[in-house]
């Protein structure tokens, strides 16, 4: 859909900028100083809750996140319009970003879209369950199943290391907006539901691989 794909975009433009535009490293590393989220630069200049999000800290980051905010985006896109989709991203964001604040330190620079792209996983999971992704596994795979994929892999890094390079509790903020917003339009009853399919089949799966690599 026209959003998912502009999204994307913008994506590989804030990536891709400064290399083409800056090239040295030193004005690189001043562009992300500037223009990357933190606590400091949150309060002098607010815009860096938009600006960091299309910012990415390298290549591997910029195509594991546009991979899979390609299928989730796509997804509830259809599901709920251009409008909503876009809110749940930018609010997934900022509450990642907000919530980032209380592990790390207030000038620790973060970047990326991935608490945005955690909110349309947690919308995702309840709002199109069976859609197929093919990200970030060639095997097509139900969103509900690579949702809670997504989840419990954050919550075991935020256990390893909280505060390391990767924000894990920013992500914890993303999906807490795109849940919540699941569960308003299916109902608690529902969305549980589809919650704890989703969590047997990726239990049964991991003690499947268990016995044949064993």
């Amino acid at each position: 859909m026209k959003l998912t794909i502009l999204l994307i975009l913008l994506c590989v433009a804030g990536f891709f900028f400064p290399l083409l535009f800056i090239g040295d490293e030193a004005g690189i590393n001043k562009f992300y100083e500037t223009y990357g989220f933190s606590g400091n630069n949150m309060l002098e200049r607010p815009y860096v809750l938009i600006t960091s999000i299309f910012m990415h800290g390298g290549l591997v980051h910029l195509l594991s996140n546009i991979f899979v905010l390609f299928f989730f985006g796509m997804a509830v896109e259809k599901e709920i319009g251009s409008a909503r989709m876009l809110a749940i991203f930018l609010l997934g964001s900022f509450l990642g970003d907000l919530m980032s604040l209380l592990v790390y330190s207030f000038d620790s620079i973060a970047v990326g879209a991935s608490a945005g792209i955690f909110a349309l996983i947690g919308a995702g999971i309840l709002l199109r369950p069976i859609d197929l992704s093919f990200a970030p596994f060639i095997i097509p795979m139900p969103l509900a199943l690579l949702g809670a994929f997504y989840a419990f892999y954050n919550f075991y890094g935020f256990i390893a290391e909280p505060t390391g390079n990767v924000s894990y509790i920013a992500h914890f903020g993303g999906l807490f907006v795109g849940l919540t917003y699941g569960f308003k339009k299916t109902g608690i009853k529902k969305g549980m539901k589809i919650v704890m399919i989703a969590l047997t089949a990726l239990i049964a799966i991991k003690i499947l691989l268990t016995m044949l690599v064993s």
